[in-house]
């Protein structure tokens, strides 16, 4: 407030002072004043311009640490995405090789194995950094044209790896009509997701347990087992799930390596 108002003082002084000499046709006086008037407004321009540029560089700076927060934790997210991945293909080959009779499984781990080749990892890649520079309109601020190139592509990269991972093949659908609902309900609470939370980021990572015990009546299970066993098109579905989860392997790889580039890029940039 005194800096305005002292600029407002000597904005009207020079007013005066202009006034004074074109009373009395000081001309060059009059040329002074003028000359003083254009460099101080050229002057407050350029200050204006490079505290603006100042700004500008300090938020995309912000938004490119977030970014780079957020690629991190993606190539974090693919890591712990595949070991998910390989424990649901895991469980779907044991289910092929009962339904090829190739190793006849005990009728309670078969329905564990089947219900647990059902899993999916909806969890979707962070890109809310990326999300708010485009909401704001300030994709111009995290870097020169290269750099901004680089994010754009690396995110289009993202959308493609999002549509691999969202895939859910017919066979979730067979094995989860076919397994009686109660079935269905003992295994969830006897062979839970495990969740792991002792990440920095706060990424929330799951695995499945390798053995647990439904503990219902063999006569029971050995129903459930038979009616899985008789399902039509159970063995072209889960050949299906289990080239869809090859795939999910592979595309998981994929991005955690473009993460680990992207990342290195994003620490060079300007």
């Amino acid at each position: 407030m005194k800096c305005a108002g002292k600029s407002q003082r000597r904005g009207l002084a020079l007013l005066r002072r202009f006034r004074d000499h074109v009373k009395t046709h000081n001309w060059f006086a009059v040329g002074i004043d003028l000359l003083i008037v254009m460099l101080g407004v050229f002057l407050g321009t350029q200050v204006s311009n490079w505290n603006s540029d100042r700004l500008a560089r300090q938020t995309g700076a912000a938004y490119r640490d977030r970014i780079a927060r957020d690629v991190h934790n993606n190539q974090a997210d693919m890591e712990a995405r595949s070991g998910y991945f390989r424990q649901v293909r895991a469980f779907g080959l044991q289910v092929l090789d009962d339904l090829d009779g190739r190793t006849r499984l005990p009728d309670a781990q078969f329905l564990t194995a089947a219900y647990q080749a059902t899993q999916i990892y909806p969890r979707p890649m962070n890109r809310a950094a990326y999300d708010e520079v485009l909401s704001t309109g300030a994709l111009d601020t995290v870097g020169d044209p290269q750099t901004r190139e680089k994010i754009t592509n690396y995110y289009l990269g993202v959308e493609t790896s999002e549509a691999t991972f969202r895939s859910v093949p017919q066979y979730r659908e067979i094995v989860r009509s076919a397994i009686p609902y109660h079935v269905q309900e003992r295994i969830r609470e006897a062979c839970a997701e495990i969740l792991d939370l002792g990440d920095p980021s706060g990424l929330r990572r799951m695995r499945l347990p390798e053995h647990c015990d439904l503990g219902l009546p063999a006569d029971e299970i050995a129903r459930a087992a038979a009616r899985v066993r008789a399902t039509a098109e159970r063995e072209l579905a889960l050949t299906r799930q289990l080239a869809d989860l090859d795939q999910k392997l592979i595309q998981a790889e994929r991005e955690r390596g473009r993460a680990v580039a992207f990342a290195r890029d994003l620490a060079t940039a300007h």
